[in-house]
């Protein structure tokens, strides 16, 4: 890999770390109906985007279905390393307490299901308040979240943004040279 591939790679991954972040953590302080579309297809849309970008980048050479989601692979693990570190910040400092209600919420529908006993609640409850607040949990569930969402979005993104070699371009070439 040569570092413009990284570079584009990188960039690609910061935007859409740092806007998925930002969707989460507005879903989050202020839902409101129609944010959880917004937060699926503004990334969506950006993978798209950085992944055309970079398709069309490749020039004559063209580029084939792996490049292209090889290239949204290494982009989401950039995008799940930044997300993961903003969202370790956020969870821990701005929104703790609405995230710790957000929690709440959730052991209190385990609870209604009555499925489990109150020591089993009570364990729950305290793996699921380490967990969540852990920065290092939250960088690698983010990795891995963003990486496996962006591939998954990447097979059928890379089907349409591939682009095949110019079979002209070499001979343009050496008709010029000649």
């Amino acid at each position: 890999m040569n570092n413009n591939y990284l570079l584009r790679a990188s960039i690609a991954g910061a935007v859409i770390g740092a806007v998925s972040v930002v969707l989460d953590m507005m879903q989050i302080c202020c839902p409101f109906t129609g944010l959880g579309f917004i937060g699926f297809l503004v990334p969506v849309v950006l993978i798209w985007y950085y992944a055309r970008k970079y398709s069309l980048s490749c020039g004559a050479a063209g580029c084939s279905y792996g490049q292209v989601l090889g290239f949204i692979a290494v982009s989401m693990i950039f995008a799940g390393v930044l997300y993961g570190a903003l969202k370790a910040v956020a969870v821990n400092t701005f929104i703790e307490e609405e995230y710790k209600a957000l929690l709440g919420q959730s052991m209190d529908m385990i609870k209604q299901m009555g499925v489990y006993s109150k020591a089993q609640i009570k364990q729950m409850n305290g793996m699921m308040n380490t967990m969540q607040f852990n920065p290092i949990f939250i960088v690698f569930s983010s990795i891995f979240s963003m990486v496996f969402s962006g591939v998954l979005y990447g097979l059928v993104i890379a089907a349409f943004t591939r682009r095949e070699a110019d079979p002209f371009a070499e001979t343009n070439q050496t008709s010029e040279n000649e």
